[in-house]
This record gives structure tokens, sequence and C-alpha cells, in this order.
């Protein structure tokens, strides 16, 4: 028999060695890389937005009393705005009883825009109040200067009968 080259040269090439895996975690051990909890940002905000309707709740896993507060719409503001007060506490927690994520880092932020909102919102009453009270003002004002309710006197003919005279106006 003639001898094979290239078995030849197969078996002159060296053992590459084995380096034996050793697993990082203990076998039969499942770890679960995903932290524990929901992020505190995501949870102020659904409360901060849509917790009337229950959303924050349900985010929580607090399916139940996401369905209530729902239906209360939000305990009429009254359960919004305690659960509102509890989440920027860092009290709440959810149905696994697991603390929000980056509470500590995020409650500055949180405090900060319920501010700004506050802020916001009563100067947006006072513009409206004032504006309400001048245009108010201005209506008497031209109802004054045409004449008073004589000037009503004009709208006989557009008001179905006897509206004058129940409000005590004309003849």
């Amino acid at each position: 028999m003639q001898d094979n080259p290239v078995a030849e040269e197969v078996a002159e090439v060296p053992s590459i060695p084995v380096i034996p895996v050793v697993p990082l975690t203990t076998p039969g051990v499942v770890e679960d890389v995903k932290p524990k909890g929901r992020h505190f940002l995501a949870v102020f905000f659904f409360s901060f937005l849509w917790g009337t309707f229950g959303v924050d709740r349900f985010y929580l896993g607090k399916i139940v009393t996401g369905i209530l507060k729902f239906i209360t719409i939000g305990g009429l503001g009254l359960w919004t705005l305690i659960d509102l007060i509890l989440i920027m506490s860092g009290a709440m927690k959810d149905k696994q009883g697991n603390e929000m994520l980056e509470f500590q880092r995020y409650k500055k932020l949180a405090a900060r825009t319920v501010l700004w909102f506050a802020i916001l919102t009563g100067l947006y009453i006072l513009i409206g109040g004032i504006t309400t009270i001048l245009s108010i003002q201005q209506i008497i004002e031209h109802y004054q200067s045409s004449g008073g309710s004589s000037s009503l006197n004009s709208l006989k003919g557009v008001l179905p009968a006897g509206t004058l005279q129940s409000l005590g106006i004309g003849n």
C-alpha cells in the first residue's frame, strides 16, 4: 500500500488544547437580569397625566384598583391626588411589593414638574378670571349706555310673546 501524504499532514497537526467552560452561575438556577420594580418616571408621568383613568395602577400591576379608579374617575380626583402624593414620596410600590427604580435620582424633577404645572395653571385661572370680569364690566357699561332695560324693547319682535313681560321689562 502507498502512503497517503494527506493523512501524514493531518497526523502532524498539533492538537489544540480544550479549555473547559465554567458556568458563571450555579447550575439549575435561572437568574433574572431585569431589575425588579417599575421606573419612577414612568409611574410619575402615568399618574400625573392619566392618573384619573387609573393608568398608573394598571402599569404597577394593580388591575382591580386600576379598574375601580377608572370607573370612579380617579375617586373624583381625590384618589388621583393621593396616588400622586404617594408616588412623589416614594411610598408607592408595584403589585409584587417592589419599590420604584431611580426614585432618588428623579424626585426633584417630579417636584419641579408639579410646581411649574401649578404655577402655570394658577396664571391661566387668574388671567381667565380677569378677562371674564373685564368682559362682564364692558357688557354692563354697554347695557347702561344704551338706555338700560328700555333698549330691550327693540327685541319684542325677536323674542317669544310675553318674554319681556315675564322679566318685568316693558309694557
